[in-house]
């Protein structure tokens, strides 16, 4: 709720989020929305409570680790928690805003260049090693 408190006290989207173990209920992060304050369409809570809790304890993987939320996580943010590993998301409400499909249009297109074996060659060493 402090977290939700601080985001309406700076016109943001009043979400929540913390990051915790299970094994021993200790809190690891917590954020909230910060979107309109840092001009940044990333800075949802769960982002920031991610790139929080892997700074923390120096690791990109979350693996065991619980995240609770107040809103269903958006799409960028269910993409993010993936990669992160997380083991299990709560959250308090179902997100059914109809305004959540965007109607933005936008158009991917691939290019050639010299950069695709720069990519292949650096994968193809890590799996060398390990």
């Amino acid at each position: 709720m402090q977290q939700s408190n601080k985001a309406i006290e700076k016109n943001e989207i009043p979400i929540g989020c913390l990051i915790f173990d299970p094994s021993t209920s200790n809190i690891i992060s917590k954020a909230h929305n910060k979107e309109v304050t840092a001009y940044d369409p990333t800075a949802h809570a769960e982002i920031i409570c991610i790139r929080n809790a892997c700074k923390k304890l120096k690791q990109k993987r979350l693996d065991r680790l619980c995240l609770l939320t107040y809103l269903e996580p958006c799409s960028m943010c269910k993409e993010v928690i993936k990669s992160a590993r997380i083991s299990k998301v709560y959250y308090l409400f179902k997100n059914n805003n109809p305004r959540r499909k965007t109607i933005h249009k936008i158009s991917y297109i691939k290019i050639t260049g010299n950069y695709e074996n720069l990519i292949k060659k650096f994968f193809i060493s890590k799996r060398i090693k390990n």
